[in-house]
């Protein structure tokens, strides 16, 4: 592919994300403010950062367009608002488990009927009144549900995670379900669910994220002692090509979609640029993996500096622009 084409995606991208900050200034933030002044709470800095700077203009500019654009549609207005709702509505969620302890029952009663739950905390309010909009609003209920359950029910295996005892197995599956179910849900806040084909590639897409995931947030599940397929890896040259060869499984289901060529192409580059990023974490835990002689590596007797990977510093930038290149190739 030429130059010319990931300049085009580039700004392609670069322009949805602009139209998402203008988004995001105009309703987001004034509706946080809202949430907080209706249910008498606050949503701590570190939440609300990943609202405004992830979940609520990442994902919806960088993955629920990339849907779109694949289907030669454009974001409207009310996917973009429902999908930016959910994007509190994903980091709130956890609160519930993590924080505020809810039953699993309590927390199927907002996800299923949040009309008759009454709400005692903040994040349980929020997320009632999110669920019950959404409920309301997403054009394909039954698909919307269906995916709510998805990612209720691995939300509540991934306490396993906690157990240093958890299998390899066990933690494989949760980390590409929850992967998975994570990016599909988006999907289906849109006008059109997503179809078999498709939750097929989007298993695979979200699967790949969830070890992107885990890869950079190696230092603060080493520190929280949440056990991941990256932080228990004997070896990193493995994992490698276990990573290699769910991309290349990705990159061949995406390309037999039943969309137009040029579409396809698009999506498959953008697919792939988070997996570029990861393919160079990778490759610098193969090196550190390297310098400690090949054994496998303990990061819980390591420092914070050998598990962050910094993607500002100009040589891993360039690796991870040759990544993009490359990573669209491997059928």
């Amino acid at each position: 592919m030429s130059l010319l084409t990931y300049i085009n995606i580039a700004t392609k991208v670069y322009k949805e994300l602009r139209i998402q900050k203008q988004f995001n200034k105009d309703f987001l933030i004034p509706y946080l403010n809202e949430l907080e002044t209706r249910h008498n709470g606050k949503f701590q800095p570190e939440q609300k950062g990943k609202i405004l700077k992830y979940y609520g203009l990442f994902i919806t500019s960088f993955l629920c367009s990339s849907y779109k654009r694949l289907y030669g549609k454009r974001l409207s207005p009310d996917e973009r608002k429902r999908a930016t709702l959910f994007g509190i509505l994903t980091p709130v969620g956890d609160d519930l488990f993590d924080i505020d302890k809810l039953s699993i029952d309590d927390i199927r009663t907002i996800t299923f009927h949040p009309e008759e739950y009454h709400a005692t905390v903040f994040s349980a309010a929020v997320a009632k009144e999110i669920q019950s909009y959404l409920l309301q609003q997403v054009p394909c209920k039954k698909e919307y549900l269906e995916a709510s359950k998805n990612v209720l029910d691995i939300q509540v295996e991934t306490i396993k995670q906690t157990k240093p005892t958890i299998t390899k197995e066990d933690m494989q599956r949760i980390t590409y379900t929850k992967g998975a179910v994570s990016v599909i849900i988006y999907h289906q806040c849109l006008d059109d669910a997503a179809s078999l084909q498709m939750l097929d590639v989007l298993f695979y897409v979200g699967s790949l994220y969830q070890l992107g995931n885990d890869i950079f947030d190696l230092y603060k599940d080493v520190r929280d002692n949440i056990y991941t397929l990256v932080n228990t890896c004997d070896d990193f040259v493995a994992f490698r090509q276990m990573f290699v060869e769910r991309v290349r499984a990705q990159n061949r289901r995406i390309i037999a979609l039943p969309y137009k060529q040029k579409d396809i192409r698009e999506f498959c580059i953008i697919m792939n640029t988070i997996n570029a990023r990861s393919m160079v974490a990778i490759d610098q835990f193969i090196r550190l993996q390297k310098k400690l002689g090949g054994k496998k590596i303990n990061w819980w007797r390591l420092e914070r500096k050998d598990m962050i990977v910094d993607m500002e510093k100009k040589r891993n930038l360039l690796r991870w622009f040759n990544y993009i290149r490359l990573l669209p190739k491997w059928k």
